[in-house]
């Protein structure tokens, strides 16, 4: 499995998406309410172990489209959402709750390295997104040569 399906499937778990939203890769609908999870660069390798392994990390974003407007109380709870995404993140991490990676890789933490922000906005909608790494290890998957 990809990191980015096994990232995908995760947060399609969120009960806080809203029913029937898309949940696209690299994409987000113009139209509300939609949602996105973007890779994003980063150094992939964080570490190398003597034994072939590594400690790694997947940087992503999770955004999405969302209402916008002159309505204090729309804007404040679109982001109130993403606070409460970054809870469900949180107390995941605390239940050892993370992505299915498969073989070799294990999880250890989804580290959330921004607050959810309006990041483009216009007059009807809003792109609000939060930004995260996925740390974990991997094994070595290949058999010496003998």
């Amino acid at each position: 499995m990809t990191m980015i399906q096994a990232v995908r499937d995760y947060i399609a778990a969120c009960p806080l998406l809203k029913d029937g939203a898309i949940l696209g890769i690299d994409q987000l609908d113009a139209d509300p309410i939609s949602y996105t999870i973007d890779t994003t660069p980063c150094q992939p390798i964080i570490k190398r172990y003597v034994d072939g392994g590594s400690l790694r990390q997947f940087a992503f974003v999770f955004a999405g489209r969302e209402p916008y407007g002159t309505q204090v109380s729309e804007n404040i709870q679109n982001s109130g959402f993403y606070e409460r995404f970054a809870d469900w993140i949180e107390q995941n991490n605390q239940n050892g709750i993370f992505p299915d990676l498969g073989a070799y890789r294990t999880p250890y933490q989804i580290e959330i390295t921004s607050s959810g922000y309006a990041y483009d906005t216009d007059e009807r909608t809003a792109r609000y997104q939060i930004q995260l790494n996925l740390c974990y290890t991997q094994e070595w998957r290949y058999p010496k040569d003998e």
